[in-house]
């Protein structure tokens, strides 16, 4: 299935939901998919929540890939991962050694009531982003 985008304009978060089979391929276009709507919606702090992931079929040299490149999110906005299941946990906190220095406002927590407490949200109102188009 891949990303869902949401908004809450409130407290200025973008919510990325990740269901379903994730591949190299699917995450790495939804990593870029993430860095654009961060550039629409203005600086922003983010959520990954990675709860609906029934398959993760990502390699360590991808994820070493996207640690090195630029973050989605500007630095100085917290942005946090949730990754319930052991191996995506394990991933996700290789990715977040390993661009420690390019996201130093990166955590990697295993539920979304962690990462309300983490960006001092309460209550979040997210509404559905549209779907990019080809080519923007």
């Amino acid at each position: 299935m891949g990303f869902v985008f949401s908004f809450d304009a409130k407290n200025k978060i973008i919510l990325v939901a990740v269901q379903g089979h994730i591949s190299d391929a699917v995450l790495s276009d939804g990593y870029a998919s993430m860095g654009k709507y961060a550039a629409s919606h203005g600086p922003c702090r983010a959520i990954v929540d990675a709860s609906g992931v029934t398959k993760f079929e990502v390699s360590s040299h991808t994820v070493r890939g996207l640690a090195r490149s630029a973050p989605a999110i500007p630095v100085g906005y917290a942005r946090v991962i949730v990754a319930p299941q052991a191996h995506l946990y394990g991933m996700m906190r290789m990715f977040q050694m390993l661009g420690e220095l390019t996201r130093p406002d990166l955590q990697v927590v295993r539920t979304m009531e962690e990462a309300y407490q983490l960006l001092r949200v309460e209550s979040p109102e997210f509404t559905p982003l549209p779907i990019p188009e080809e080519g923007s």
